[in-house]
């Protein structure tokens, strides 16, 4: 009976060892399939990715031109009111001085202490 019991562990060790190389084969299978799918589906993410960055660079260069022709506009309009200004102080100094104190005693009413 001892040697009959050995065979029978033997033979379910036999048995437990082929399992477990069956296991192994599928699990290596099952991986390498994944793996096989892994790099388009990486590709494909990366492409999206890619193409998301360069939308976002896009409307960045768009936003950042638009800002870039807003302030020559405001340039150019700050530079138009400056001249307007100085040609009218040129043309009535008198009226410029009275009209600059006017406003200065404005601007001291409504900022100055109050009592």
């Amino acid at each position: 009976m001892d040697n009959h019991l050995e065979n029978k562990i033997g033979a379910s060790r036999d048995g437990v060892t082929q399992i477990g190389k069956d296991l192994r084969a599928d699990a290596h299978s099952a991986i390498d399939k994944v793996a096989e799918q892994v790099p388009p589906l990486t590709n494909r993410l990366a492409e999206r990715a890619h193409g998301g960055v360069d939308a976002v660079a896009d409307r960045a260069d768009g936003a950042a031109d638009a800002v870039a022709a807003r302030s020559r506009q405001l340039a150019d309009s700050y530079k138009r009111f400056a001249e307007s200004g100085r040609g009218y102080v040129r043309s009535s100094p008198v009226a410029s001085v009275l009209l600059a104190a006017a406003a200065g005693y404005g601007l001291s009413k409504l900022f100055g202490p109050r009592k």
